[in-house]
Formats: C-alpha cells, sequence, structure tokens
C-alpha cells in the first residue's frame, strides 16, 4: 500500500493536500479571500509547501483574515524548514536526497518563502528586525532563482542596509536580476516611497501556480 505524503492525505472533506491549494488558488483569484483562507490553512496543516507558504503570506496580508505578522513568520519558517537547509548543505546528510527532491519540486516557492522571511527581518513584521540576517536571506533566495531576492540584495548592497556598502556587489547582484528579465532602469522599480511593494511578487505566484493546476487538468 502506498504511503500518503502530505500532498496525498486525504482530509474529512474527501480532498487531499494539492486539492486544498488549488481550491485556495482559484478562490483567491475570484476574490473569495475567506474561502481561500480555509484551504490554505487545511492544507498547510498537512505540511504542505505551496500552503505552508501562501497561509503564511495570508496571515501577513490579511487576506480573509486578520492580519497577524508573527503567525505569518511562523508558517514561512516551517516552509523552509520543510525543505531541510541543513541536508542539501550536506549531501551525505540521512534525507538529503528527499531534501533535493522537495527543492526541485517546489524550488519557486521555497524560493519566495526566504525571499518573503528576509522581507520579515528586514522591516521587523512579527519578528525581531535583523538587517543582516535580512540580506543573507535575500542572497540565499537570489541563489535559488528568486529575481526580487537579487534586486533586494542588490539594493541593500548599494545601500548599506545590513551590511557595508559594496557597489561591485550590488552590480552583480542588479546584473543577475537584470539576466533574468527585471528591468532595472533607475534601480528603483521596487522600491516606493521607501515601502518595498511586494504585491506584484504574490500575484505573479499565484497567476503562476494558477497555470500549473490549469496545465494539470
Amino acid at each position: 500500500m502506498r504511503p500518503q505524503t502530505a500532498t496525498t492525505q486525504v482530509t474529512a472533506s474527501g480532498l487531499t493536500a494539492d486539492d486544498h491549494v488549488g481550491k485556495g488558488i482559484e478562490c483567491h483569484e475570484k476574490g473569495s479571500l475567506s474561502e481561500s483562507t480555509y484551504h490554505l490553512r487545511v492544507a498547510a496543516k498537512q505540511n504542505h509547501p505551496t500552503g505552508m507558504l501562501l497561509y503564511a503570506l495570508a496571515c501577513r496580508h490579511g487576506w480573509g483574515m486578520r492580519s497577524n505578522q508573527q503567525e505569518g513568520v511562523r508558517w514561512l519558517r516551517k516552509a523552509v524548514d520543510s525543505v531541510g537547509l541543513e541536508m542539501l548543505a550536506n549531501p551525505d546528510a540521512p534525507g538529503a536526497s528527499k531534501a533535493k527532491e522537495l527543492q526541485k519540486a517546489y524550488r519557486a516557492q521555497f524560493a519566495l518563502s526566504i525571499y518573503e522571511l528576509g522581507v520579515s527581518h528586514l522591516n521587523g513584521w512579527g519578528i525581531e528586525q535583523d538587517k543582516a540576517l535580512a540580506l543573507r536571506c535575500f542572497e540565499i533566495a537570489g541563489q535559488w532563482g528568486d529575481v526580487d531576492a537579487m534586486a533586494e540584495a542588490g539594493f541593500c548592497y548599494a545601500e548599506g542596509v545590513g551590511c557595508k556598502k559594496d557597489m561591485k556587489k550590488a552590480a552583480r547582484f542588479y546584473r543577475q536580476a537584470e539576466s533574468k528579465g527585471m528591468s532595472m532602469v533607475g534601480n528603483s522599480w521596487y522600491v516606493t516611497g521607501n515601502t518595498i511593494n511586494y504585491s506584484d511578487v504574490t500575484n505573479a505566484l499565484f497567476q503562476d501556480l494558477q497555470r500549473q493546476i490549469h496545465g494539470r487538468g
């Protein structure tokens, strides 16, 4: 008998965690935020990587619920921990191969989780402010391919946020972001009045996941 995983476990409603994530995304796209958050919460509690990330964002932004920054950070950490960063760093560690499988399957989601965790540390949202750790999160997420994290790391090095100013490193991260298709005109596209605008990031994630769901269907 095939063992049940976080994505195949069936809830009392007869839906798997994958099903709940799919419904959560569809409801979000339709504007039914309370229903969306319900499905994402169920998936998150079953340790579904995408469910944990999206429920964390729902907690942070108050989608269909009262905003709760601390709860959002808690689920972001769970999402990041689920990939097993230490195991990825040590290919000989027990469970390392499984961690790599998870990283490959949910690469974009994990990168965004680390990026969002960096945002929390940068702004002190539900967690102690630590700009140096925020920069480290941006660097890791950038290594995993998150373009916004690359640009954010470039901004940190250019402005000395969480580090000493280093224009060479800033230029390197900006070039990486640009090579991935981001417009770097003025190097300020992602900053509005010194407050980072994250709506495009999360909207793009939902749109990408929506396309994946329709592609399976």
